[in-house]
């Protein structure tokens, strides 16, 4: 125990009274006994008597659950529960030591209160075990871990807590199995199991069993506390081994063993698990052509195709046995398995051919060697022994060891051309293999026949032009074979140029070329057939006469490709022009000539279509048409292919003089200046075109007559002036110029040219125009007026003025009269629109003095008086025949010069008796059909085509249309009615057979001819392709063809038609009889019987009727023992037949023959095969077979071999198979057939008992297999034996418990050595395999239980106590011999017994509660102690007796005492009543409760004055009293104790009392500097705070003015000093502030992100209030304050702490609030000497002031910086408004200073300020405090207190000496403060009002102090010009305004002349909801948003 004594306090009701404070430490562990005293805070003071009887009262702490207890009386502290360290380490209790003895005896130190502190230190005890969160628990560790690798972290938790060894544990294995050194390693530390450095190997080690111990580090090893876990490690398998074969690796298979036969199991075991062990085989290599399948999952190596030891005796495979595992890590291994194929005799002899070819000359001697057949065997031994023999053929001998074929005979290739021999080749096999081969051999001839033609003479005709085509087959026969018998054909004569072609080898005879006739018109050809014999070759000739038909195939040619043709413009109609001529080679039709024009010649000129001379059929005109180019066309008068060619015709027209020239511009005025004249420039030029060529249009200028002052070029027609042209009279500047041409004779014309000179003025005539255009109608009659032209003087007069035409009028065709000018129509010829559709007449007028010129245009209009003209006269179109309705035929096209309508031309024809056939289009002028043309009815007409104008009349012209039908070969031919033809199969080739003669309607084309021919009969027949000759090109054979349709094709080479033509073949007897085959193969059983058919042979004759019948017999036979019927070929056995294995088979011969003239017969073998009969079935050499297998066995394995035989002799019959029927439960057991050479016998199969999958001796113990053998005869024979397979067992079973956990309840009275469980576990392996012990792995550190080894029974060794631990779990393990285990958790619960009486650890308990608590309010709890657990440690509390009218209740549950009312510490202080606590045996204990109440911090400390004023004496030195202050608090107890501090302790030359208050100096006074005026007065300001002794006191602060005039506090040495420090300090100030905003610009950032949703943003107001009002906070965003003195901490519930202020205090409300009352002149004196002191506090340094200084009108105040002067506030809501809209909303003030971090605007927060003092309320939550006190945060007191708090505290008073000397403010502002607020309420403690009246606007005067009287409405501000500061948008504003204007929140909307809102206590905020109006920045009515934060300023 320690104590500590602390200072003296005074107290507030006794302040002469001492107080102490002591602070107290006990120390205890936390197993103390509850009850037990811990210590005493009874105060020990030497000297104090016994008799003092002092009172100890809990009054505060930590302990709210009432852990201890403090005697009343004693001071004992004791002990009420029990501690618990890991709880709560230290209690802290508040204890308050009272002595009601105010005097006691002896004196000093009586009388007081004592606030004792304690602190309960609880030492921590080893009390907890270290407990596993889980046992046991499973590990899963891969087998491919790497060593080292973390496996598992044990982690044990200990509740021994603090830090200390209790606390720490350390980790060991206890137990492992198996204990593999150094396979795993535990980190004692941090319990991680790691990988040592063995490997993990699965396939050795698949689990393990660890047992893990946690030890705690307790001192005292003996003290130390343990848990154990169980681990179980199993160890998951990695793919680490590759698969490793067990089958044999070489196997013998029989090479007819069927497809599918299982030769080898293959089998492959994987030590790996699950994927990783399973294995699929493949064959990789050696499987040539697949003739092996490898089951991937069985392993079954079976045959997929028929094996052939002759192909491939020995398979090397390549097999790959691959697992599961993953890609990455999939493992193979392989194998090379050899398989034997063992030979058997399957193979036949094979010949090297199938077929043999031989030749032989004819007439060669017997005996003759033809050649030698050779076959092969490819089995081994004598089944490859090969011998020859003959089954058929006549005439030949063979060779049975050499095959070597020889002649029987002479040959004679005309009698027999070809021989076919059957031989054989016989295998030395048992039974033989037997082939056979075909010998054909073929008897070569001699040349001894010369070719021969059907005819001597053929005529044929051929079209010229055709392409070179097939005309006719020429066809010699020769009866020789080979080059004897193959004939070739040439031409020998007649083809000179080559024109034909022969084929040497065919004979058939075509064109090499087009042929034409015109260059030879026949041909007579020469044609020799020879053959190719040797030496001498024999040949024969025919004669060919060729005809040539003509063919249009050539043109009309003209002499001339272009013609040319010179004629005179003026020739008249019909004119020789000049003569054309074509010729044509062609005849008949084809070369008669006609000749017509094209549409170039503009029907100008005609043609006559038989001679072609062309005329002219039009006037020609140069100037219109200098020259024609037509063509003109040649057209022969083919009927089906008319030609034509073109020439080309140009006729050029010569000129003939006949324009005049024509001047362009006539006449020609123009206006110069007098200067233009004098330097000879051109004045003007008149020029003429002349449309004649040449000479003709060739163009000369001169005057008429002669003139002055001028000439003319008479090339150019230039005029110049040669004088002066004011030396000109005007009828001297009227120039007469002539235009000439140069022909012959000549033509000229008129024209004048007037000069008018600008500076004289002219006074005779002129016309009022040169020109103008006047419409005339072509043909007009005579005296037609045309128009009136007058000319007149400048004064208008017309009179003595006479008209004539000047020019124009050359022929006299108008008239004028002379004196009115009229012109009119003198003859009409002139006036034709097509010719000259405008003319131009000159008028002059003249007088005497004077002349004019007028141009009149003539406009001729058009009038119908031209015919529509066609472009040809004759027109001539060809249209070939069968064409369609609509046809376009020709287009014709007429023109008519006149205009409009009159020249719109329409088409028509005139009616005939064929017009009905065509059409025209009357707008096109195309002329189609109207009927299909057909020219087999007409060959051409001639049409009328007529061209109609639109005029009126209408006139019309005409043209011929001649239109010729060209034959289209639209007519098939046609053939007359088919026939038959006979002709006999011998005759000769190239005999003409029949004529075919086709008809065609059509002109041409000539007709060919055709034969289309099947396919088997091509080359039989040709036809004359132009004569339609049809004859015989190939030998005829009635057997292979009696008869046959030919198709006779004839075409005119567009169409065609056909016709059949029925050749009939008449039959010879030239064909023996054909058997179907050579020879017959047919197999008979050996116990066939006698008489039955073996089989039926046929032989057919292709001849008919007699000479194709055939009848049989029997020719010879190797065992006479079968007959044949004649008739129908039938053989039959005459006895029963024998199996012979030596011989087998039996050849008969059989002969057939027709019965023609002569006879002719052929020959046949037939084979018969005698079988074997499957009657004997196969046998096993044993009756039974026996074997055991450990169930351990690897599969693959061979167990038995099985043998069995077949008596049977044939192979099929003695083949066999082996195959399990039956007992193979799961398929345990295989059987493969091998192959195994056994002595006398060959090779055998026998089947092998192969183990196939793993045995499970707990499954199956036995098997009883019945194996069957199988023959392949049919029907198949088998036989079975039994086979008994016995399973020996093999320890591969874990034990396994009868559950997974196990659970039981004990009482804890269970007497030790009680058995509580029987575990049991079963093994399933036997004896002794499955013997199981048991033993207990983890759980029981403490040795409570045990279990029996070998029964499983589990016992309590020691007795339980459930009051110490309620459950147990212990891990039970079962095993057998050879490791294998299980785990199951026991969990024992132990039941609790009521053996525990519950007591209260203290008699008597004392509480405290502070008055003015709530109701249930939480007095002590209950607690009182009972070791019982479960139900019978839950206890119920009552309360026995209740006093003062059930001043308490009582939770029944939790004991927690709660009050039922307030207490009021003066009424009653003190309760007293008796509580029970209850268990539920109903044992109970008792305990008497003393409750004591405690008083309450209710009210302010009050000083005695508002302020204190003391002066500090020249010289005072250190410790010495200037003056005291004194404070008074109306609260009892050690809340009413008064302490005194100063506010800003850091001040160097102050300090205060703590209990006395008194003021005393903390260092000596120094003398004052000399430099210094006498007048200036130097005060410095202390604030004296006053608070009692506890930490949440309230306080109170008074100002304490000391004079320092007489010293030299706060003076530097160097004014420059101060000055340099001053601004230092301000620009660090800024900096900070610059980077706390940056700082808080990121925080921001980041609290925005956080939001769920963006605030609305409202728009910036001239008030913190407004602009929050628009803005949302939540909830928990709330920023407390401790700000000004009297407002207490923010109570719970986040309102404003309205907590109780100083009755008569300076925050009463009756004091300023800041709403203009003017009460309290004291407080109006503080504000007045608070601006004199602080003239320039703001929010921001003054330097900024400065910096603004520009802004508004100078206020008079000495260095405001103006700001004062533009400031005024105008309410935007009167009180009532604002006092309803409060009711409904609530409060929330908060300072940055507080702790919390800043609410930004665009949080929703608005712009705290700067200092402690701004209210932010909540938006829409504005409400009275409950205590009635304004909101005074953001005062000047808060912002005078926040910036001294962040620039240190200065001397303002040296700085305002420092200034310049002005009047002090303070003398008039405490003057004017001291004027009585006239609207002052008269009750000063009275709410605001509900309403309040709106007052009209009154401007009033500019005030210095920027409050107006009551009513005045804002003066507006003058614009903002000052600089902004956008860098400083995001540092805490000022609290002066919300958005960064100088519009003081600290205006009050009821203005008055008071001081108040300046001064210290009034409010920053009004409580009123106002609009500030408009700020010194800115007159505005838009709405900003806070986004434009970065462009608003801050303006102080």
């Amino acid at each position: 125990m320690s104590v500590g004594r602390g200072h003296q306090v005074l107290s507030l009701t006794r302040p002469s009274s001492p107080t102490n404070s002591v602070s107290l430490t006990f120390n205890s562990v936390e197993g103390a006994t509850p009850g037990s005293v811990l210590g005493s805070v009874r105060l020990q003071g030497g000297g104090d008597p016994p008799r003092r009887q002092l009172t100890y009262t809990v009054v505060g702490g930590s302990d709210p659950d009432g852990t201890f207890a403090v005697d009343r009386h004693t001071g004992d502290v004791y002990l009420a529960r029990p501690l618990d360290y890991e709880r709560r380490a230290r209690h802290t209790l508040q204890i308050e030591v009272d002595d009601p003895d105010p005097d006691p005896p002896g004196g000093g130190g009586g009388g007081g209160r004592t606030l004792v502190r304690l602190d309960v230190d609880v030492a921590d005890a080893n009390d907890h075990s270290p407990e596993f969160p889980e046992d046991p628990v499973t590990v899963v560790v891969s087998e491919g871990a790497a060593a080292g690798s973390s496996l598992f972290t044990f982690q044990a938790w200990d509740g021994d807590g603090g830090g200390g060894p209790n606390g720490e544990l350390s980790y060991s294995v206890l137990r492992q199995w198996p204990d593999v050194p150094g396979l795993l390693v535990l980190d004692p530390v941090t319990g991680v199991l790691s990988l040592g450095r063995a490997p993990l190997d699965r396939e050795a080690t698949a689990s393990l069993i660890l047992v893990v111990g946690a030890t705690d580090a307790a001192p005292d090893p003996a003290q130390r506390r343990r848990g154990s876990v169980t681990a179980r490690l199993f160890v998951t398998d990695e793919n680490d081994n590759a698969p490793a074969f067990s089958s044999p690796a070489a196997v013998s298979v029989m090479e007819d063993q069927p497809v599918g036969f299982v030769a080898l199991y293959v089998v492959a075991r994987d030590a790996d698990q699950g994927e990783n062990g399973r294995v699929s085989y493949s064959i990789e290599s050696g499987n040539a052509g697949g003739a092996f399948s490898l089951d991937p999952d069985t392993g079954s190596l079976s045959i997929f195709k028929p094996l052939d030891r002759e192909e491939e005796e020995t398979f090397n495979l390549t097999v790959v046995a691959k697992d599961h595992g993953t890609p990455r890590q999939q493992r193979t291994s392989s194998q090379l398995l050899c398989v034997h194929v063992i030979d058997v005799n399957d193979e036949a002899p094979r010949f090297g051919e199938v077929r043999y070819e031989a030749e032989i000359p004819e007439n060669r001697p017997p005996g003759f060697s033809v050649l030698a057949v050779s076959a092969v065997d490819l089995d081994q031994g004598t089944n490859g022994h090969v011998t020859y023999g003959r089954i058929s053929g006549e005439g030949f001998n063979i060779d049975p060891v050499t095959g070597v074929v020889t002649t029987a005979k002479a040959l004679d290739r005309e009698t027999q051309e070809y021989y076919t021999l059957t031989v054989y080749a016989k295998d030395g096999g048992l039974p033989p293999n037997v082939a056979k081969a075909t010998v054909k051999i073929r008897v070569t001839d001699e040349n001894d026949n010369a070719p021969v033609f059907g005819r001597l003479y053929y005529s044929i005709e051929v079209p010229e032009n055709a392409e070179p085509s097939d005309l006719f087959t020429l066809r010699a026969t020769d009866q020789d074979t080979g080059e004897r018998g193959e004939i070739n054909y040439k031409l020998t004569a007649g083809d000179a140029s080559s024109d034909f072609r022969l084929d040497r080898r065919s004979g058939t005879l075509s064109t090499s070329r087009p042929l034409d006739r015109e260059r030879k018109a026949r041909y007579s050809l020469t044609v020799v057939a020879q053959d190719q014999g040797r030496p001498s070759p024999l040949s024969a000739t025919v004669t060919v006469e060729v005809s040539v038909l003509d063919v249009n195939d050539h043109a009309p040619r003209f002499q001339s490709a272009s013609y040319t043709a010179d004629v005179s413009e003026d020739v008249p109609v019909g004119s020789f022009v000049l003569e054309v001529k074509a010729g044509d080679l062609d005849t008949g039709a084809n070369g008669q000539v006609v000749y017509f024009l094209s549409g170039g010649s503009r029907g100008v000129f005609i043609v006559d279509q038989t001679t072609g001379r062309v005329i002219t059929a039009a006037p020609l005109d140069r100037e219109k048409t200098g020259a024609y180019n037509f063509d003109v066309h040649a057209a022969d008068s083919s009927p089906s292919h008319p030609l034509n060619a073109s020439a080309h015709v140009t006729v050029y027209i010569q000129d003939v003089n006949d324009n005049a020239p024509f001047f362009v511009q006539d006449p020609l005025v123009i206006n110069v200046s007098a200067a233009a004249g004098t330097s000879h420039r051109v004045l003007a030029t008149m020029r003429a075109e002349d449309k004649d060529f040449g000479a003709n249009g060739s163009v000369f200028y001169r005057f008429a007559s002669a003139v002055r002052g001028f000439s003319i070029n008479s090339l150019t027609g230039d005029i110049q002036a040669t004088e002066r042209l004011q030396a000109l009279t005007q009828s001297q500047r009227t120039l007469v110029v002539e235009a000439v041409d140069q022909g012959s004779p000549s033509q000229s014309s008129l024209g004048v040219v007037v000069v008018y000179v600008r500076e004289q003025s002219y006074r005779g005539i002129r016309f009022p125009r040169n020109a103008r255009d006047v419409s005339v109608q072509e043909n007009a009659v005579k005296g037609t007026a045309i128009i009136q032209t007058q000319a007149q003087y400048p004064d208008g007069s017309r009179m003595g003025i006479t008209y004539s035409l000047f020019s124009g009028n050359k022929m006299q065709f108008f008239g004028i009269n002379p004196t009115s000018g009229e012109i009119w129509v003198q003859n009409s010829e002139v006036l034709d629109f097509e010719e000259t559709p405008r003319l131009r007449l000159v008028v002059k007028a003249e007088t005497a003095a004077s002349s004019s010129y007028m141009a009149v245009n003539l406009i001729v209009q058009d009038v119908n008086d031209n015919l529509p003209r066609f472009q040809l006269q004759n027109y001539v179109a060809y249209i070939r025949e069968a064409q369609g309705y609509d046809f376009p035929i020709i287009q014709v096209f007429a023109n008519d010069p006149d205009q409009g309508q009159n020249g719109q031309v329409s088409y028509s024809l005139r009616s005939s008796s064929m017009s009905s056939l065509f059409k025209i289009d009357p707008v096109t002028g195309s002329v189609s059909t109207a009927a299909i043309m057909d020219r087999e009815i007409w060959t051409h007409t001639k049409l009328v085509v007529v061209a109609t104008d639109r005029g009126s009349p209408r006139l019309a012209g005409s043209a011929t249309l001649t239109v010729i039908i060209v034959d289209l070969n639209d007519n098939s031919p046609t053939i007359p009615l088919p026939r038959e033809v006979r002709v006999a199969e011998d005759t000769l080739v190239g005999t003409v057979i029949t004529q075919v003669t086709g008809n065609d309607v059509d002109s041409g084309p000539a007709l060919s001819y055709t034969l289309l021919l099947a396919a088997d009969c091509q080359g039989a027949f040709g036809i004359r392709r132009y004569g339609g000759g049809v004859s015989l090109t190939a030998p005829l054979d009635y057997e292979e063809r009696s008869w046959f349709t030919l198709t006779v094709r004839t075409s005119d080479s567009r169409h065609q038609s056909e016709a059949n033509l029925t050749v009939l073949v008449e039959d010879v007897n030239d064909n023996a009889p054909l058997f179907t085959q050579d020879l017959y193969q047919v197999t008979v059983s050996e116990h066939h019987p006698a008489g039955s058919s073996v089989v039926t042979v046929t032989a057919t004759d292709r001849d008919s009727a007699d000479n194709g019948k055939v009848i049989y017999r029997v020719m010879s036979s190797t065992r006479d023992i079968f007959y044949i019927d004649a008739n129908n070929g039938t053989l039959f056995i005459s006895q029963k037949a024998e199996f012979d294995v030596e011989n087998p088979s039996i050849l008969v011969v059989i002969e057939a023959r027709d019965l023609g003239t002569p006879s002719l017969s052929s020959f046949a073998t037939v084979q018969v095969q005698v079988s074997d009969t499957n009657d004997n079935a196969p046998v096993f050499h044993q009756s039974e077979y026996r074997a055991s297998v450990p169930e351990d066995g690897p599969p693959g394995s061979t167990i038995l071999t099985l043998e069995a035989v077949d008596a049977d002799l044939s192979r099929d019959n003695c083949a066999f198979d082996f195959a399990i029927a039956s007992g193979n439960t799961g398929n345990a057991f295989q059987i493969e057939s091998s192959v195994r050479f056994l002595e006398g016998r060959g090779f055998q199969t026998v089947g092998n008992l192969i183990l196939a999958e793993g045995l499970d001796f707990e499954a199956v113990a036995s098997y009883n297999l019945s194996v069957v053998v199988s023959d392949r005869g049919v029907p198949q024979r088998s036989s079975s034996v039994p086979v008994l397979i016995g399973v020996l067992d093999a320890n591969d079973n874990p034990p396994t418990l009868s559950r997974s956990e196990y659970s039981v309840v004990l009482s804890e009275g269970t007497a030790a050595g009680a058995e509580i469980l029987h575990l049991s576990a079963t093994d399933p392996d036997s004896a002794p395999n499955g013997e199981v012990q048991y033993s207990i792995s983890s759980g029981d550190e403490t040795g409570l239980f045990q279990v029996d080894r070998w029964t499983g029974a589990l016992r309590l060794q020691k007795s339980l106590d459930r009051e110490r631990r309620s459950v147990h779990v212990v891990v039970v393990q079962a095993s057998d011999s050879q490791g294998h285990y299980a785990l199951a958790p026991v969990t024992v619960e132990v039941k609790d017994v009521n053996d525990n009486l519950p007591y209260f650890p203290l008699k008597l308990l004392s509480a405290s509660v502070r008055e003015n608590q709530p109701q249930n309010a939480l007095v002590t709890v209950l607690h009182a102690i009972d070791q019982d657990r479960g139900v019978f440690g839950q206890l119920r509390y009552y309360m026995l007796d209740d006093p003062k009218e059930q001043a308490f209740l009582v939770n029944q549950t939790s004991g927690e005492v709660r009050t039922r009312t307030t207490f009021d510490y003066e009424k009653v202080n003190s309760f007293q009543f008796l509580a029970v606590a209850l268990d539920t045996g109903n044992y109970s204990a008792t305990v008497t409760v003393q409750v004591y109440v405690t008083g309450e911090d209710e009210y302010d400390p009050a000083f005695t004055s508002s302020e204190f004023s003391f002066l500090v004496p020249e010289g005072a030195r250190k410790g010495q009293s200037i003056g005291q202050v004194q404070a008074l608090d109306e609260d009892e107890g050690v809340d009413g104790v008064v302490l005194y501090s100063l506010a800003d302790s850091s001040q160097p030359y102050f300090e205060v009392n703590k209990t006395t208050g008194v003021i005393a100096l903390k260092m000596d006074s120094y003398g004052r500097h000399s430099g210094r005026a006498k007048r200036e007065v130097r005060t410095m300001t202390l604030d004296v705070v006053a608070h009692s002794p506890l930490e949440r006191s309230r306080v109170a602060t008074t100002h304490v003015a000391v004079d320092v005039t007489h010293t030299a506090f706060g003076l530097a040495s160097n004014m420059n000093v101060l000055l340099i420090s001053v601004i230092a300090v301000s620009l660090g100030t800024i900096v900070i502030l610059v980077v706390v905003a940056v700082a808080l610009f990121f925080v921001k950032l980041r609290r925005r992100k956080k939001e769920h949703r963006p605030y609305c943003l409202p728009p910036p107001t001239a008030t913190v209030l407004h602009k929050l009002e628009e803005s949302k906070l939540a909830g928990n965003e709330m920023i407390y304050h401790q700000a000004l003195p009297g407002y207490g901490p923010v109570q719970d519930g986040g309102g404003v702490a309205g907590g109780p202020y100083a009755r008569g205090g300076s925050l009463d409300p009756s004091h300023s609030s800041g709403r203009g009352s003017a009460e309290a002149e004291a407080a109006d004196d503080d504000e007045i000497r608070m601006i004199n002191e602080y003239p320039r506090v703001s929010s921001v340094s003054s330097s900024m002031q400065e910096r603004i200084s520009a802004r508004g009108p100078d206020s008079g105040i000495q260095q405001d910086a103006d700001q004062l002067s533009d400031i005024s506030g105008e309410p935007s809501m009167d009180a009532s408004q604002w006092y309803n809209k409060a009711k409904k909303l609530g409060s929330l003030t908060s300072t940055l200073l507080a702790g919390q971090g800043p609410v930004y605007r665009d949080e929703g927060g608005g712009y705290p300020g700067v200092g402690r003092g701004l209210n932010i309320s909540h938006p829409k939550d504005y409400a009275f405090p409950e205590d009635g006190k304004p909101p005074v945060d953001g005062s000047l007191t808060a912002i005078v207190a926040s910036d001294e708090e962040l620039r240190g505290s200065y001397n303002w008073d040296y700085l305002l000496n420092w200034c310049p000397q002005f009047q002090p403010l303070a003398n008039v502002f405490t003057e004017i403060a001291r004027l009585k607020d006239e609207t002052a309420p008269p009750n000063p403690r009275r709410p605001f009002p509900h309403k309040a009246k709106a007052e009209p606007r009154i401007d009033p005067p500019p005030l210095i102090t920027s409050v107006a009287h009551p009513g005045a409405k804002t003066v507006p501000p003058k614009p903002a010009v000052g600089r902004s500061f956008p860098h400083l948008a995001s540092l805490r504003r000022s609290p002066l305004s919300s958005d960064g204007s100088i519009s003081s929140a600290a205006m009050s909307p009821s203005f008055s002349p008071s001081l108040s809102p300046l001064a210290a206590r009034s409010p920053a905020v009004t409580p009123f909801n106002v609009s500030q109006g408009p700020s010194a920045s800115m007159i505005s009515a838009t709405e900003h948003h806070l986004e434009h934060s970065e462009e608003a300023e801050i303006r102080i």
